[in-house]
């Protein structure tokens, strides 16, 4: 299994932030949406890879808004951005989706300490971790979810759609 990045910058995206958050609401209300993204790395990505989501740019917070699993073999379409590039997609699913502007992060400057060999906040998308990168992931990964476990649990039992994130069962 590799572990996928997948960056996201929602000031030119055709994803904006706003898709987002609705798609945020949806997960929230038990809809799961379609996602795809495209990826650079599409030759060493496969069906059940793990990913972590990342929101880069300069508006905002960034690092990681969600993770889950790529539930798709890699496959050519048309380009997101219209320019007419080669460009290869994969379906994913999120098993945690975090709102970044109501609920901590774990930040594109925190993955840089943990994580200093891997350019986190501009480059590619779809681009593949070496195995010791992946491994020190997953546990900043579970280390920051455990460290923010009550301020989750609130937002999940919140009877409103500001303080949003989705955890899977």
């Amino acid at each position: 299994m590799k572990t996928v990045i997948l960056k996201w910058n929602p000031a030119f995206s055709s994803y904006n932030m706003h898709h987002y958050l609705s798609d945020l609401i949806d997960m929230v209300t038990e809809y799961e949406p379609d996602y795809n993204w495209s990826v650079w790395d599409w030759n060493q990505i496969h069906e059940g890879d793990r990913f972590f989501w990342v929101k880069v740019g300069m508006y905002g917070q960034t690092g990681i808004v969600a993770s889950g699993k790529i539930t798709s073999e890699p496959y050519k379409d048309e380009d997101w951005s219209g320019r007419g590039r080669e460009t290869y997609y994969v379906n994913f699913l999120p098993d945690v989706a975090i709102n970044p502007d109501a609920l901590p992060i774990l930040t594109c400057e925190e993955l840089v300490k943990a994580i200093p060999d891997f350019e986190w906040d501009k480059g590619h998308s779809g681009l593949v971790l070496t195995d010791e990168q992946a491994e020190k992931l997953e546990q900043v990964w579970a280390d920051f979810l455990k460290k923010n476990e009550a301020a989750f649990s609130a937002a999940m039992k919140k009877d409103n759609l500001v303080d949003l994130i989705y955890m899977s069962r």
